[in-house]
């Protein structure tokens, strides 16, 4: 078993949430410090970036917000060839609409690639490939424990003062309740494919063959998420689509789902009714956080037949709760397919405490993942003080400094949200918990005042330098714009 130095940090997962705090520091000029104190990046893929490839369909965010991180006044010179990279003017061709999640995955593994060289470069951070982090274990003077195997059997030990856990979500749906005695486990079903699965690449494939083979025979869609709007805008591009009938697709769902539109106005004239409380008190957006994006919103505005656009006779919404058990089960057990959309839970590994007790975190009982703060929750809701959790299944909630609806009662699975004010909660929490344990100030405060000072120059050589470095309300609205996909949203 080979042992490592102390470092400052450990990610498990160099995906989409994994990279969020790197890609924030490095937009803010403190990347580089970062990884002189040791950071060492676990992942089981070979490479850095994330599988989005693997998705058939479309981002539900604006090009623009994945251009976005490199833009940043204070980005480090090793990132700075990005801006020219091809793979960056192919996604500049998006800026305004929505680019396929193919060439997002090809654009997060360049930027992994980068992000690699950097940490190669620094002779204190380590880059670990085609390795597996497998247990946890919390030590007595307050460092953390991982223990890791590659993929030639080799293991390893790292340590560190804090790790951010990034595994991704699964998807758990057979003991889901759809009804009070009605679970898919308890159903047999002719074919089940979660939307994980339907909106792969294989997984539409798939799909395709059982549509053509369908007859009259229905296919359902469980949830009113974006995930089940999205299944079904995917299905309908299928070939074998053409095939279906009116009313062949049906979409259950426990309540009507909640549409993101610019303002208070265009939901009106889009005939959508709008609760005070759906709109987010900073931007003034409806739905900011919780509400229906790009195909997924196109395709429910075409099921609910909305202003100027052309209905879709093959689908239809209904109330789950309209029907009894016994209706249920057997629309279920007749169906050619059934595709749940249930969202995600968040992937851990097994956390040991300095006794070498097993901790019995919240995600593992199907709770939320992490705080507010993004730390790691035990399942009766203690936080542990170095542990944090990002990405998909986490179950973030957005304080109110971070904007949002007040109905929004649902999960942060942003990209943008990890790269920027997610990513920033935990570069913050990680950095002053070393500064307090070594009795110095906070490294972020030094790197603040570096990154506002470029940030002026910036904007005095240019008025249209990012003005998201300057900080304050108004310039992260004007990013917003970008970043959540609302200039494209306001085309109706």
């Amino acid at each position: 078993m080979v042992e490592h130095a102390m470092l400052s940090s450990i990610i498990i997962g160099g995906g989409p949430g994994g990279l969020g705090p790197l890609i924030w520091a490095a937009q803010h000029g403190l990347l580089p410090d970062w990884l002189d104190r040791g950071v060492a990046v676990v992942e089981r893929q070979a490479h850095l970036g994330g599988t989005l490839g693997r998705f058939g369909i479309h981002s539900d965010s604006l090009g623009g917000s994945y251009l976005e991180c490199l833009e940043a006044p204070g980005l480090p010179e090793a990132l700075l060839p990005l801006r020219d990279d091809p793979l960056a003017f192919e996604m500049a061709g998006y800026r305004d609409t929505f680019p396929p999640l193919g060439l997002v995955d090809r654009f997060m593994r360049r930027i992994g690639i980068a992000l690699a060289s950097m940490l190669a470069e620094s002779p204190a951070s380590s880059l670990h490939l085609s390795t597996e982090a497998r247990t946890l274990h919390l030590r007595s003077d307050g460092t953390i424990a991982i223990e890791t195997i590659g993929s030639d059997g080799t293991g390893a030990t790292l340590f560190a003062r804090s790790a951010v856990i990034a595994l991704g979500g699964h998807q758990s749906w057979p003991q889901q309740a759809l009804l009070p005695g009605v679970t898919l486990a308890g159903c047999r079903m002719r074919r089940v494919m979660p939307s994980d699965r339907a909106l792969s690449s294989d997984g539409l494939r798939e799909a395709n063959d059982i549509l053509a083979a369908a007859g009259r025979r229905r296919i359902l869609i469980l949830g009113g998420s974006h995930s089940a709007y999205a299944v079904t805008d995917a299905l309908l591009a299928l070939p074998a689509a053409d095939r279906l009938g009116a009313g062949q697709i049906e979409i259950l769902q426990r309540r009507e789902p909640r549409v993101f539109y610019p303002d208070r106005e265009a939901a009106l004239d889009d005939l959508y009714d709008v609760d005070p409380a759906d709109i987010c008190p900073r931007t003034l957006r409806v739905n900011r956080m919780g509400g229906l994006r790009g195909y997924g919103r196109e395709m429910w505005r075409q099921i609910a037949r909305r202003p100027r656009t052309l209905p879709e006779p093959r689908v239809v919404a209904m109330s789950m709760q309209q029907f009894s058990a016994t209706e249920l089960h057997s629309k279920l057990e007749r169906a050619a397919l059934v595709v749940p959309c249930f969202g995600y839970r968040s992937a851990v590994l097994p956390v040991f405490d300095a006794q070498g007790e097993r901790l019995a975190l919240s995600a593992e009982a199907g709770g939320v993942a992490v705080g507010d703060d993004s730390r790691l929750l035990t399942s009766d809701g203690t936080r542990l003080p170095n542990l944090f959790g990002i990405g998909l299944g986490t179950g973030y909630r957005l304080p109110a400094s971070m904007g949002g609806e007040p109905n929004f009662d649902g999960q942060a699975n942003s990209l943008w949200l990890y790269q920027n004010d997610i990513g920033e909660v935990i570069y913050r929490a990680i950095h002053r918990r070393e500064a307090e344990l070594a009795g110095q100030p906070s490294p972020d405060v030094v790197g603040d005042r570096h990154r506002l000072q470029r940030a002026r120059v910036a904007v005095l050589a240019g008025p249209d330098a990012r003005l998201l470095a300057l900080g304050g309300d108004l310039a992260r609205g004007v990013a917003e714009d970008v970043a959540y996909g609302e200039r494209a949203a306001a085309k109706p």
